[in-house]
């Protein structure tokens, strides 16, 4: 991989500075998970997607395009996406997510990147997420 962590700032939305942990904090948190790689390449895909926002917090990273919140990336390789219940219930369904393991949410599904074919997925996911998100 020729580029580093704290190379390219895709925390950053189009037109405002949303900067709460400096890149070489993200750089240490995401070195201390065994699935850097994937969630690097899910990182580097959703940044180069136009109005893209990607914001690091203390669990992860939160994504969001335009105005629709697409989920989180957990620093674990987890990614947490809200649906709808009915969104949801086929996804878990048809096996492309699972519940949220907490309970807590009844349309909340996440995904698990493991390998390099979960990349594709949970980018597949994300873009779901969108097109079914709600704006308000």
């Amino acid at each position: 991989m020729n580029e580093t962590i704290t190379k390219r700032d895709v925390h950053q939305p189009l037109g405002r500075r949303a900067h709460t942990l400096p890149p070489a904090a993200i750089a240490f948190l995401w070195s201390r998970t065994g699935r850097l790689k994937e969630a690097w390449e899910v990182v580097q895909a959703l940044g180069n997607w136009s109005a893209a926002g990607i914001r690091p917090d203390r669990g992860g990273l939160r994504l969001t395009l335009g105005d629709v919140r697409l989920g989180h990336l957990l620093w674990n390789g987890r990614i947490d996406l809200p649906f709808g219940p009915e969104a949801a219930e086929q996804l878990v369904a048809e096996e492309m997510a699972i519940r949220d393991p907490s309970g807590s949410h009844t349309g909340r599904v996440v995904f698990d990147i493991q390998t390099a074919d979960d990349v594709n997925r949970a980018l597949w996911l994300f873009r779901f997420a969108y097109l079914i998100g709600d704006p308000s």
